[in-house]
């Protein structure tokens, strides 16, 4: 069977997007990645083993561009053979409907988030930005409404957004979790990537925080600032793309003289269980009650902190406390509690031994090899006359 993948980013920085792909042509489906373009990147190139075109450009986000994704439809139409369209996300969503309108074929959802409860991360301060960006927001929410209509099956990253888009969509079916869990590595010893980069000393203790992006006043990351800055033998490493969002973070730091706050720019998948293992404790700080999408997520990092073999820091979410309680791999804190985060690290520190020894036994069952059977299983059994 034929898969077209249609992904909303560069692919390349999309491990859950690599995976899925990777996990389908080893087990004899024929799989085509179309993504996004990237200035001074090669249009074709491969990653483990799977051939990917940069197909379309940023225009893929512009509501304004409709025509731009008729043609970007009629491309794929004409370029490509498929029997069913794997879409990540609501840009996708929509040229995967145009798609199956010409061409009647499954289509599979695979929402990352709740779109449709997402935060809006405007940086401009400019009044009429904001207003322009909330109704262009309102315009793709009502657009991915309206396609979900066309959607045969549903994958989703966890049983808090499955359970909301069952209902918010009103699916036949409820979607499918496949939790974004990386493959299992094996940690043989600890190296010191960030402590030599940062010369931090080895009596500091590292807690991180990795996420492609970050966003002032979203992710709770101030209120950690607060209460580790200046911290004796605490550091805090964020890494994270460098633009405007760490900016933010960063001149905040600094507003508070933070001095023990440091920031690396973002790491090749393939890189990151080094990067995290030579940290002491992986942070997952969201507490953001208002905005679903964060509230009920199953955040990617905490996963790569587990795999990595480092305990975590997080907040008393539906999603987090399940796997960290649950497993008994770190600490799950109360931010409306002050000094919440502090704490927090502290009882990790002081049972540090019980949280690795477990850490390292979950990681033998949460891995993308154990995920990966869900995952093929439901291809297996796909009905692709639907």
């Amino acid at each position: 069977m034929r898969v077209l993948i249609l992904a909303d980013t560069e692919y390349t920085n999309d491990p859950r997007i690599i995976r899925q792909a990777a996990s389908l042509q080893n087990n004899s489906f024929s799989v085509v990645v179309l993504c996004l373009k990237m200035k001074g990147e090669n249009d074709v190139g491969e990653i483990q083993g799977i051939t990917y075109q940069r197909f379309y450009d940023s225009r893929i986000h512009d509501i304004k561009a409709a025509t731009y994704h008729q043609h970007i439809c009629d491309s794929i139409f004409a370029q490509f053979e498929f029997d069913c369209v794997h879409c990540h996300n609501e840009s996708m969503l929509n040229i995967a409907v145009m798609l199956k309108k010409r061409k009647p074929v499954p289509i599979i959802y695979d929402s990352h988030e709740l779109f449709h409860a997402w935060p809006l991360n405007v940086s401009s301060k400019s009044f009429s930005i904001r207003i322009k960006s909330i109704v262009i927001r309102r315009w793709a929410i009502r657009r991915e409404k309206h396609n979900s209509r066309y959607i045969d099956y549903c994958i989703t990253v966890c049983d808090s957004l499955a359970d909301n888009l069952w209902k918010y969509f009103k699916l036949r079916e409820r979607p499918l979790v496949v939790r974004n869990i990386p493959q299992f590595t094996e940690i043989k010893s600890k190296p010191n990537i960030l402590r030599e980069y940062f010369n931090i000393t080895e009596q500091t203790k590292i807690l991180v925080f990795i996420g492609i992006h970050i966003y002032p006043k979203t992710l709770n990351l101030e209120q950690v600032i607060d209460e580790v800055k200046n911290r004796e033998n605490l550091a805090l490493v964020f890494i994270t793309t460098f633009n405007e969002g760490k900016s933010a973070i960063e001149n905040y730091a600094v507003s508070v003289g933070a001095d023990n706050v440091y920031f690396h720019e973002a790491i090749p998948p393939g890189q990151i269980p080094n990067y995290l293992s030579s940290a002491d404790v992986g942070l997952v700080p969201t507490w953001n009650k208002k905005d679903l999408s964060y509230w009920y997520a199953l955040d990617n990092k905490l996963f790569e902190y587990m795999i990595a073999e480092i305990p975590v820091l997080a907040t008393q979410q539906p999603e987090y406390t399940n796997i960290v309680d649950q497993y008994c791999i770190g600490v799950c804190v109360n931010p409306d509690i002050k000094g919440s985060y502090a704490e927090g690290f502290n009882q990790i520190t002081r049972n540090y031994s019980l949280y690795h020894e477990n850490i390292v036994k979950s990681k033998q069952i949460l891995n993308w090899e154990n995920e990966e059977k869900k995952f093929l299983y439901f291809y297996q059994n796909l009905n692709f006359n639907a």
